[in-house]
């Protein structure tokens, strides 16, 4: 599905772009499920409405809350043919997540996993949003160990700066494009007193090396355990594909 130049560019650039990338009718689905969703998965902490909301709440495992809907989505011919073209045929589903995100967030990766393994994200925004108002913007080329390394050695001085950071670049997004990038990338979003919602699925490259196995099998410990059985009373052979490693050596063997 991806062209050369695009595969390409998330190697160099670490992100890629994709305009239109759900169809309308199909975006609209999960846009019209979210809300309830989120409630249900948030609880107590989304009291009220997103109005009287003034902080960030994000919420893992989003899926799970509502399969019927969300799990058409990891299903995804389009999203899966990404992924694959990135990370490789016997790529790992981690986790989702369902986020409701107000005001700044300021420059940081998600995860540093050994030498040139791959964790990404996949990014759909549910509302437009822009430089101002909370899209994600990014240090094109911040995966890369030395410019990574030299981010981490002078980031208390560089980092508070926000989109002043030289070199910022800042995805604009409308619902049904969807942004994909490395999670080693530095990235950020501006948008003072502005909420906007999101998901988000993670994806990780099979693991060439014990160091490689280890990281993946910490990341799905650490936060809990990613899989629940929701995951798999629904799956279809791709999913199972993609489920496969960590159901062998975490979810099926917990500690």
């Amino acid at each position: 599905m991806l062209t050369e130049k695009q595969i390409h560019q998330f190697e160099t650039l670490g992100f890629i772009f994709l305009k239109n990338f759900i169809p309308p009718n199909e975006i609209r689905k999960y846009i019209n499920a979210f809300d309830e969703t989120f409630r249900i998965a948030a609880g107590a902490r989304l009291a009220g409405t997103y109005e009287d909301i003034k902080k960030t709440i994000a919420v893992m495992r989003f899926f799970e809350y509502n399969p019927a809907v969300y799990h058409r989505l990891l299903d995804s011919d389009a999203v899966c043919e990404v992924v694959e073209d990135l990370l490789g045929r016997h790529f790992i589903f981690s986790t989702s997540e369902g986020a409701y995100r107000f005001g700044n967030t300021w420059w940081h990766h998600d995860d540093v996993s050994p030498g040139d393994h791959i964790h990404l994200k996949v990014v759909l925004y549910l509302d437009p949003v822009s430089a101002d108002t909370g899209c994600l913007s990014v240090l094109p080329g911040s995966h890369l160990l030395p410019y990574r390394q030299r981010m981490e050695r002078y980031g208390g001085d560089i980092l508070p700066l926000g989109r002043d950071v030289p070199g910022t670049y800042s995805v604009a997004s409308n619902p049904g494009d969807a942004v994909v990038f490395n999670v080693k990338l530095y990235h950020a979003a501006f948008g003072e007193a502005v909420g906007r919602r999101a998901i988000y699925i993670n994806y990780l490259q099979k693991p060439r090396s014990p160091e490689e196995e280890a990281h993946i099998k910490w990341l799905y410990r650490k936060d809990g355990g990613y899989y629940t059985p929701e995951l798999f009373e629904d799956a279809t052979p791709k999913r199972m594909r993609m489920l496969a490693f960590l159901k062998d050596t975490c979810y099926d063997t917990p500690l």
